[in-house]
């Protein structure tokens, strides 16, 4: 949902903001530049902006893959 977007945009300090429509409907949206790695535990792990390398990126995410290890069951499960 729209409310759901704004939540996580503000959870991630993401800037966005939509744009004047035009005769179509059309809008632009202007928005950070980032990419978020979140593990497969939905934890935030990394942020790469603009300023990194693909050798940056790369060598980041597999330093997490690497050194990933699942969370344990919740007590109950």
């Amino acid at each position: 949902t729209p409310e759901q977007v704004r939540a996580a945009a503000a959870a991630f300090r993401v800037y966005v903001s939509a744009g004047p429509r035009d005769a179509d409907g059309d809008y632009v949206v202007d928005h950070s530049v980032l990419t978020f790695l979140v593990d497969p535990d939905g934890i935030f792990r990394d942020c790469y902006g603009r300023s990194r390398t693909a050798e940056e990126v790369a060598r980041s995410v597999r330093g997490h893959m690497d050194s990933y290890e699942p969370l344990p069951p919740a007590a109950g499960e």
